[in-house]
Protein backbone atom coordinates (compact mmCIF):
# COMPACT_ATOMS: atom_id res chain seq x y z
CA UNK A 1 0.00 0.00 0.00
CA UNK A 2 2.79 2.38 0.85
CA UNK A 3 4.53 1.46 -2.34
CA UNK A 4 1.44 2.48 -4.38
CA UNK A 5 1.24 5.80 -2.58
CA UNK A 6 4.89 6.55 -3.44
CA UNK A 7 4.40 5.74 -7.11
CA UNK A 8 1.29 7.93 -7.24
CA UNK A 9 3.24 10.80 -5.69
CA UNK A 10 5.94 10.57 -8.38
CA UNK A 11 3.32 10.46 -11.16
CA UNK A 12 1.62 13.61 -9.88
CA UNK A 13 4.97 15.35 -9.55
CA UNK A 14 5.88 14.49 -13.16
CA UNK A 15 2.54 15.76 -14.47
CA UNK A 16 3.04 19.07 -12.62
CA UNK A 17 6.49 19.54 -14.18
CA UNK A 18 5.15 18.73 -17.65
CA UNK A 19 2.35 21.27 -17.19
CA UNK A 20 4.85 23.92 -16.07
CA UNK A 21 7.04 23.20 -19.16
CA UNK A 22 4.03 23.45 -21.44
CA UNK A 23 3.02 26.75 -19.83
CA UNK A 24 6.53 28.08 -20.29
CA UNK A 25 6.54 26.92 -23.99
CA UNK A 26 3.19 28.62 -24.61
CA UNK A 27 4.33 31.86 -23.00
CA UNK A 28 7.57 32.01 -25.00
CA UNK A 29 6.09 30.87 -28.31
CA UNK A 30 7.06 27.93 -30.55
CA UNK A 31 10.21 29.74 -31.79
CA UNK A 32 11.90 29.40 -28.38
CA UNK A 33 12.60 26.43 -26.18
CA UNK A 34 15.28 25.23 -23.76
CA UNK A 35 18.90 25.51 -25.03
CA UNK A 36 18.33 25.24 -28.79
CA UNK A 37 21.25 25.37 -31.20
CA UNK A 38 21.38 28.43 -33.50
CA UNK A 39 20.41 26.36 -36.53
CA UNK A 40 17.52 24.69 -34.76
CA UNK A 41 16.32 28.00 -33.41
CA UNK A 42 16.49 29.50 -36.91
CA UNK A 43 14.46 26.70 -38.46
CA UNK A 44 11.85 26.91 -35.73
CA UNK A 45 11.78 30.67 -36.23
CA UNK A 46 11.19 30.27 -39.96
CA UNK A 47 8.87 27.28 -40.17
CA UNK A 48 6.80 27.36 -37.00
CA UNK A 49 3.80 28.84 -38.82
CA UNK A 50 5.06 28.61 -42.41
CA UNK A 51 2.50 27.53 -45.03
CA UNK A 52 4.04 26.26 -48.27
CA UNK A 53 0.72 26.58 -50.11
CA UNK A 54 0.60 30.38 -49.71
CA UNK A 55 2.52 32.71 -52.03
CA UNK A 56 5.35 34.20 -49.97
CA UNK A 57 4.68 37.93 -50.42
CA UNK A 58 4.03 40.78 -48.00
CA UNK A 59 0.91 41.78 -49.91
CA UNK A 60 -1.25 39.72 -52.24
CA UNK A 61 -0.70 42.41 -54.88
CA UNK A 62 3.05 41.79 -54.91
CA UNK A 63 4.58 39.65 -57.65
CA UNK A 64 6.88 36.66 -57.19
CA UNK A 65 9.60 37.20 -59.81
CA UNK A 66 11.28 33.92 -60.73
CA UNK A 67 14.53 33.90 -62.72
CA UNK A 68 15.34 30.68 -64.59
CA UNK A 69 18.27 29.27 -66.53
CA UNK A 70 18.29 25.95 -68.40
CA UNK A 71 21.42 23.77 -68.19
CA UNK A 72 21.07 20.84 -70.64
CA UNK A 73 22.93 17.67 -69.69
CA UNK A 74 21.80 14.69 -71.85
CA UNK A 75 19.68 14.45 -74.99
CA UNK A 76 17.57 11.56 -76.25
CA UNK A 77 15.82 11.93 -79.60
CA UNK A 78 13.13 9.51 -80.73
CA UNK A 79 13.07 10.12 -84.48
CA UNK A 80 10.35 7.52 -85.11
CA UNK A 81 7.92 9.37 -82.80
CA UNK A 82 9.32 12.91 -83.29
CA UNK A 83 10.01 13.32 -79.57
CA UNK A 84 12.88 15.04 -77.80
CA UNK A 85 13.72 13.88 -74.28
CA UNK A 86 15.96 16.43 -72.58
CA UNK A 87 17.61 15.73 -69.21
CA UNK A 88 18.77 18.99 -67.69
CA UNK A 89 19.29 21.08 -64.62
CA UNK A 90 17.43 24.32 -64.14
CA UNK A 91 18.34 27.13 -61.79
CA UNK A 92 15.36 28.94 -60.28
CA UNK A 93 15.83 32.01 -58.11
CA UNK A 94 13.09 33.97 -56.33
CA UNK A 95 12.48 35.83 -53.08
CA UNK A 96 10.44 34.35 -50.26
CA UNK A 97 9.24 37.13 -47.96
CA UNK A 98 8.41 34.58 -45.26
CA UNK A 99 11.96 33.22 -45.05
CA UNK A 100 13.96 36.21 -43.84
CA UNK A 101 16.04 36.64 -40.67
CA UNK A 102 18.82 38.67 -39.16
CA UNK A 103 22.06 36.64 -39.13
CA UNK A 104 23.23 38.41 -35.97
CA UNK A 105 20.32 36.88 -34.03
CA UNK A 106 21.38 33.34 -35.00
CA UNK A 107 25.12 33.21 -34.49
CA UNK A 108 25.88 34.75 -37.91
CA UNK A 109 24.11 32.09 -39.98
CA UNK A 110 23.62 33.67 -43.41
CA UNK A 111 22.12 30.75 -45.36
CA UNK A 112 20.62 27.32 -44.82
CA UNK A 113 19.82 24.28 -46.95
CA UNK A 114 16.14 23.38 -47.08
CA UNK A 115 14.28 20.58 -48.83
CA UNK A 116 12.09 21.92 -51.61
CA UNK A 117 9.15 19.94 -50.22
CA UNK A 118 9.15 22.22 -47.15
CA UNK A 119 8.88 25.60 -48.92
CA UNK A 120 6.72 27.33 -51.51
CA UNK A 121 7.75 26.59 -55.11
CA UNK A 122 6.69 28.23 -58.36
CA UNK A 123 4.47 25.88 -60.33
CA UNK A 124 6.67 25.79 -63.42
CA UNK A 125 5.05 23.59 -66.07
CA UNK A 126 5.64 22.50 -69.66
CA UNK A 127 2.82 23.66 -71.93
CA UNK A 128 3.71 21.61 -75.03
CA UNK A 129 4.38 18.25 -73.43
CA UNK A 130 5.20 15.49 -75.90
CA UNK A 131 4.10 12.74 -73.52
CA UNK A 132 0.92 13.25 -71.51
CA UNK A 133 1.74 10.22 -69.37
CA UNK A 134 4.76 12.03 -67.88
CA UNK A 135 4.01 14.64 -65.22
CA UNK A 136 5.84 17.81 -66.22
CA UNK A 137 4.05 20.14 -63.82
CA UNK A 138 5.90 21.62 -60.88
CA UNK A 139 9.46 21.14 -59.69
CA UNK A 140 10.73 17.75 -58.49
CA UNK A 141 12.13 17.34 -55.01
CA UNK A 142 15.57 18.83 -54.48
CA UNK A 143 17.59 20.77 -51.92
CA UNK A 144 17.37 24.56 -52.09
CA UNK A 145 19.61 27.28 -50.70
CA UNK A 146 17.83 29.96 -48.63
CA UNK A 147 19.63 33.20 -47.73
CA UNK A 148 18.82 35.54 -44.88
CA UNK A 149 17.50 38.12 -47.37
CA UNK A 150 14.79 35.64 -48.38
CA UNK A 151 16.44 34.76 -51.68
CA UNK A 152 15.82 31.12 -52.61
CA UNK A 153 17.92 29.24 -55.15
CA UNK A 154 16.96 25.76 -56.37
CA UNK A 155 18.66 23.61 -59.02
CA UNK A 156 16.35 20.63 -59.68
CA UNK A 157 17.08 17.84 -62.13
CA UNK A 158 14.38 17.81 -64.80
CA UNK A 159 13.26 15.53 -67.61
CA UNK A 160 11.34 17.25 -70.37
CA UNK A 161 9.55 15.51 -73.23
CA UNK A 162 8.63 17.74 -76.16
CA UNK A 163 7.14 17.16 -79.60
CA UNK A 164 9.37 18.26 -82.47
CA UNK A 165 8.78 19.46 -86.02
CA UNK A 166 10.68 16.79 -87.94
CA UNK A 167 11.72 17.02 -91.57
CA UNK A 168 13.51 14.06 -93.14
CA UNK A 169 13.69 15.43 -96.69
CA UNK A 170 17.46 15.99 -96.33
CA UNK A 171 18.14 12.62 -94.65
CA UNK A 172 20.87 11.70 -93.62
CA UNK A 173 21.74 15.40 -93.32
CA UNK A 174 18.46 16.15 -91.58
CA UNK A 175 18.01 18.82 -88.91
CA UNK A 176 14.93 19.15 -86.70
CA UNK A 177 13.45 22.00 -84.70
CA UNK A 178 12.15 21.44 -81.17
CA UNK A 179 10.61 23.76 -78.64
CA UNK A 180 9.77 23.72 -74.92
CA UNK A 181 7.33 26.26 -73.52
CA UNK A 182 7.53 26.94 -69.77
CA UNK A 183 5.02 28.85 -67.67
CA UNK A 184 2.91 28.85 -64.56
CA UNK A 185 -0.03 26.48 -64.58
CA UNK A 186 -2.26 28.31 -62.08
CA UNK A 187 -0.91 31.87 -61.66
CA UNK A 188 -1.09 34.91 -63.90
CA UNK A 189 1.92 37.11 -64.52
CA UNK A 190 0.61 39.57 -61.94
CA UNK A 191 1.20 36.88 -59.31
CA UNK A 192 4.13 34.76 -60.58
CA UNK A 193 6.31 36.19 -63.33
CA UNK A 194 9.17 34.33 -65.01
CA UNK A 195 12.36 35.92 -66.35
CA UNK A 196 15.47 34.65 -68.12
CA UNK A 197 18.84 34.77 -66.41
CA UNK A 198 20.90 36.65 -69.04
CA UNK A 199 20.72 34.49 -72.18
CA UNK A 200 18.68 31.87 -70.32
CA UNK A 201 20.80 28.76 -70.85
CA UNK A 202 24.26 27.30 -70.32
CA UNK A 203 25.82 24.53 -72.44
CA UNK A 204 29.10 24.08 -70.56
CA UNK A 205 28.06 20.83 -68.86
CA UNK A 206 26.30 19.22 -71.81
CA UNK A 207 27.37 15.68 -72.75
CA UNK A 208 27.37 15.46 -76.53
CA UNK A 209 25.19 12.81 -78.13
CA UNK A 210 26.96 10.38 -80.48
CA UNK A 211 24.10 10.39 -82.98
CA UNK A 212 22.80 13.97 -82.76
CA UNK A 213 24.25 17.44 -82.49
CA UNK A 214 22.18 19.50 -80.03
CA UNK A 215 22.09 23.29 -79.88
CA UNK A 216 19.95 25.89 -78.12
CA UNK A 217 19.01 28.33 -80.86
CA UNK A 218 17.12 30.88 -78.83
CA UNK A 219 15.43 31.59 -75.51
CA UNK A 220 12.87 34.35 -75.10
CA UNK A 221 9.84 35.45 -73.13
CA UNK A 222 6.33 35.75 -74.54
CA UNK A 223 3.41 37.55 -72.89
CA UNK A 224 -0.05 36.30 -73.76
CA UNK A 225 -3.56 37.41 -72.94
CA UNK A 226 -6.76 35.40 -73.14
CA UNK A 227 -10.38 36.42 -73.60
CA UNK A 228 -11.33 34.95 -70.24
CA UNK A 229 -8.95 37.23 -68.36
CA UNK A 230 -8.35 40.47 -70.31
CA UNK A 231 -6.69 42.20 -67.33
CA UNK A 232 -4.15 39.43 -66.72
CA UNK A 233 -1.04 38.48 -68.63
CA UNK A 234 0.40 35.00 -68.83
CA UNK A 235 4.16 34.95 -69.37
CA UNK A 236 5.76 32.02 -71.15
CA UNK A 237 9.45 31.19 -71.49
CA UNK A 238 10.23 29.60 -74.85
CA UNK A 239 13.35 27.56 -75.60
CA UNK A 240 14.08 26.66 -79.22
CA UNK A 241 16.45 23.81 -80.03
CA UNK A 242 18.12 22.44 -83.14
CA UNK A 243 18.87 18.71 -83.45
CA UNK A 244 21.15 17.77 -86.35
CA UNK A 245 22.15 14.23 -87.25
CA UNK A 246 25.82 13.20 -87.23
CA UNK A 247 25.85 11.86 -90.79
CA UNK A 248 29.32 10.27 -90.88
CA UNK A 249 28.18 6.64 -90.73
CA UNK A 250 25.05 7.27 -92.80
CA UNK A 251 27.16 9.03 -95.43
CA UNK A 252 29.33 5.95 -95.81
CA UNK A 253 26.41 3.52 -95.70
CA UNK A 254 23.95 5.19 -98.07
CA UNK A 255 25.58 8.04 -100.00
CA UNK A 256 28.56 5.98 -101.17
CA UNK A 257 26.27 3.24 -102.60
CA UNK A 258 24.27 6.00 -104.30
CA UNK A 259 27.40 7.06 -106.17
CA UNK A 260 28.28 3.42 -106.81
CA UNK A 261 24.96 2.59 -108.48
CA UNK A 262 25.33 5.71 -110.62
CA UNK A 263 28.74 4.53 -111.83
CA UNK A 264 27.36 1.02 -112.37
CA UNK A 265 24.54 2.35 -114.55
CA UNK A 266 26.95 4.48 -116.59
CA UNK A 267 29.28 1.50 -116.98
CA UNK A 268 26.42 -0.52 -118.44
CA UNK A 269 25.83 2.22 -121.02
CA UNK A 270 29.55 2.36 -121.80
CA UNK A 271 29.70 -1.34 -122.69
CA UNK A 272 28.85 -2.63 -126.17
CA UNK A 273 25.15 -3.48 -126.32
CA UNK A 274 25.97 -6.67 -128.27
CA UNK A 275 28.04 -8.07 -125.40
CA UNK A 276 26.67 -10.55 -122.90
CA UNK A 277 28.52 -8.70 -120.12
CA UNK A 278 26.33 -5.63 -120.63
CA UNK A 279 23.12 -7.60 -120.30
CA UNK A 280 24.38 -9.32 -117.16
CA UNK A 281 25.57 -6.06 -115.56
CA UNK A 282 22.27 -4.34 -116.41
CA UNK A 283 20.38 -7.11 -114.58
CA UNK A 284 22.71 -6.95 -111.57
CA UNK A 285 22.37 -3.16 -111.53
CA UNK A 286 18.59 -3.47 -111.32
CA UNK A 287 18.82 -5.95 -108.44
CA UNK A 288 21.22 -3.65 -106.54
CA UNK A 289 18.78 -0.77 -106.84
CA UNK A 290 15.93 -2.86 -105.47
CA UNK A 291 18.02 -4.01 -102.49
CA UNK A 292 19.02 -0.41 -101.66
CA UNK A 293 15.42 0.78 -101.75
CA UNK A 294 14.25 -2.10 -99.54
CA UNK A 295 16.97 -1.29 -97.00
CA UNK A 296 16.08 2.40 -96.99
CA UNK A 297 12.45 1.51 -96.39
CA UNK A 298 13.37 0.00 -93.03
CA UNK A 299 15.91 2.64 -92.07
CA UNK A 300 13.97 5.82 -92.81
CA UNK A 301 11.37 7.08 -90.30
CA UNK A 302 7.86 6.98 -91.69
CA UNK A 303 6.45 9.96 -89.80
CA UNK A 304 7.64 12.80 -92.02
CA UNK A 305 5.43 14.76 -94.39
CA UNK A 306 8.17 15.22 -97.01
CA UNK A 307 9.70 12.28 -98.84
CA UNK A 308 13.47 12.01 -98.21
CA UNK A 309 15.41 13.15 -101.24
CA UNK A 310 17.73 10.15 -101.04
CA UNK A 311 14.71 7.88 -101.52
CA UNK A 312 13.68 9.97 -104.52
CA UNK A 313 17.23 9.62 -105.83
CA UNK A 314 17.11 5.82 -105.63
CA UNK A 315 13.65 5.89 -107.21
CA UNK A 316 14.90 7.93 -110.16
CA UNK A 317 18.06 5.84 -110.38
CA UNK A 318 15.92 2.70 -110.42
CA UNK A 319 13.93 4.15 -113.31
CA UNK A 320 17.20 4.83 -115.16
CA UNK A 321 18.38 1.27 -114.43
CA UNK A 322 15.15 -0.11 -115.92
CA UNK A 323 15.58 2.19 -118.92
CA UNK A 324 19.15 0.96 -119.44
CA UNK A 325 18.08 -2.69 -119.25
CA UNK A 326 15.26 -2.17 -121.77
CA UNK A 327 17.56 -0.10 -123.99
CA UNK A 328 20.13 -2.91 -123.98
CA UNK A 329 17.53 -5.43 -125.12
CA UNK A 330 16.23 -3.09 -127.84
CA UNK A 331 19.70 -2.28 -129.17
CA UNK A 332 20.67 -5.95 -129.24
CA UNK A 333 17.55 -6.68 -131.25
CA UNK A 334 18.13 -3.71 -133.53
CA UNK A 335 21.62 -4.82 -134.51
CA UNK A 336 20.27 -8.20 -135.56
CA UNK A 337 17.88 -6.65 -138.07
CA UNK A 338 18.47 -7.35 -141.77
CA UNK A 339 16.05 -4.85 -143.30
CA UNK A 340 16.80 -1.75 -145.30
CA UNK A 341 17.87 1.17 -143.13
CA UNK A 342 15.45 4.12 -143.34
CA UNK A 343 16.75 7.22 -145.00
CA UNK A 344 16.59 9.40 -141.86
CA UNK A 345 18.68 6.85 -139.95
CA UNK A 346 21.28 6.57 -142.70
CA UNK A 347 21.47 10.35 -143.08
CA UNK A 348 21.86 10.80 -139.33
CA UNK A 349 24.57 8.18 -139.20
CA UNK A 350 26.36 9.77 -142.16
CA UNK A 351 26.24 13.19 -140.51
CA UNK A 352 27.74 11.87 -137.27
CA UNK A 353 30.47 9.95 -139.12
CA UNK A 354 31.37 12.99 -141.20
CA UNK A 355 33.35 14.52 -138.34
CA UNK A 356 36.34 13.20 -136.47
CA UNK A 357 34.70 13.12 -133.03
CA UNK A 358 31.81 11.07 -134.35
CA UNK A 359 34.12 8.57 -136.03
CA UNK A 360 36.16 8.29 -132.83
CA UNK A 361 33.09 7.44 -130.76
CA UNK A 362 31.16 5.32 -133.25
CA UNK A 363 33.67 3.36 -135.30
CA UNK A 364 35.37 0.34 -133.79
CA UNK A 365 38.58 -1.37 -134.84
CA UNK A 366 36.46 -3.97 -136.61
CA UNK A 367 34.73 -1.24 -138.63
CA UNK A 368 38.05 0.31 -139.61
CA UNK A 369 39.44 -3.01 -140.79
CA UNK A 370 36.26 -3.69 -142.73
CA UNK A 371 36.43 -0.29 -144.47
CA UNK A 372 40.03 -0.91 -145.51
CA UNK A 373 39.17 -4.38 -146.74
CA UNK A 374 36.17 -3.06 -148.66
CA UNK A 375 38.34 -0.79 -150.77
CA UNK A 376 39.93 -3.85 -152.44
CA UNK A 377 36.70 -5.75 -153.14
CA UNK A 378 35.51 -6.11 -156.76
CA UNK A 379 32.00 -5.81 -158.11
CA UNK A 380 31.33 -9.53 -157.69
CA UNK A 381 31.07 -9.06 -153.93
CA UNK A 382 28.45 -6.31 -154.10
CA UNK A 383 25.63 -8.37 -152.43
CA UNK A 384 27.87 -9.21 -149.48
CA UNK A 385 29.05 -5.60 -149.28
CA UNK A 386 25.45 -4.41 -149.32
CA UNK A 387 24.53 -6.78 -146.48
CA UNK A 388 27.51 -5.65 -144.48
CA UNK A 389 26.51 -2.04 -145.18
CA UNK A 390 23.03 -2.65 -143.73
CA UNK A 391 24.49 -4.33 -140.67
CA UNK A 392 27.01 -1.54 -140.16
CA UNK A 393 24.35 1.14 -140.49
CA UNK A 394 22.19 -0.44 -137.79
CA UNK A 395 25.22 -0.97 -135.57
CA UNK A 396 26.39 2.63 -136.05
CA UNK A 397 22.93 3.95 -135.30
CA UNK A 398 22.84 1.80 -132.14
CA UNK A 399 26.24 3.19 -131.13
CA UNK A 400 24.93 6.73 -131.57
CA UNK A 401 21.98 5.93 -129.31
CA UNK A 402 24.33 4.34 -126.73
CA UNK A 403 26.57 7.41 -126.46
CA UNK A 404 23.66 9.80 -126.53
CA UNK A 405 22.00 7.82 -123.73
CA UNK A 406 25.29 7.77 -121.79
CA UNK A 407 25.63 11.57 -121.77
CA UNK A 408 21.94 12.20 -121.05
CA UNK A 409 21.89 9.73 -118.13
CA UNK A 410 25.17 11.19 -116.82
CA UNK A 411 23.68 14.71 -116.74
CA UNK A 412 20.50 13.43 -115.07
CA UNK A 413 22.57 11.72 -112.37
CA UNK A 414 24.56 14.87 -111.71
CA UNK A 415 21.33 16.77 -111.22
CA UNK A 416 19.63 14.34 -108.86
CA UNK A 417 22.83 13.53 -106.96
CA UNK A 418 23.45 17.21 -106.23
CA UNK A 419 20.15 17.33 -104.32
CA UNK A 420 21.23 14.47 -102.04
CA UNK A 421 24.92 14.92 -101.24
CA UNK A 422 25.81 17.46 -98.55
CA UNK A 423 28.82 19.43 -99.78
CA UNK A 424 29.44 21.62 -96.75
Amino acid sequence: MKMLMVLGFFVLLRQDRTADASLEFDELGCKNYNNPSPMLSLKRHLFCEYDRTVRPVSSHKDVNNVTIKLIPKILEFDEWNSKMILHSWMTLIWTDAHLTWSPSDFDGINYIHIKSDDIWLPDLSVYNSGDMTVDQNGIPSTTCLVFSSGSVSCVPSLKHVAKCATDYSAWPYDAHQCRINFGSWSHAGEEVDFHLDQKGFQMAGYTNNTAWDFKVINAYKVLKKYKCCPNDTYPMIVYEFSITRHYGIMHTTYITPAVAVMLLTLTVLWLDSRSTERLAMASINLICHMLCIFDLHWQLPHNGTNTPRILLYYRDSLALAVFVLILTAVLRRMQEMNVQVPYWISSTTAFVLSNRAGRFLILTDEDTDRILAGEGEDNSDLPKASARSKESSWRHFAAIIEWLSFFVVFLIYIGILSTVVHFT
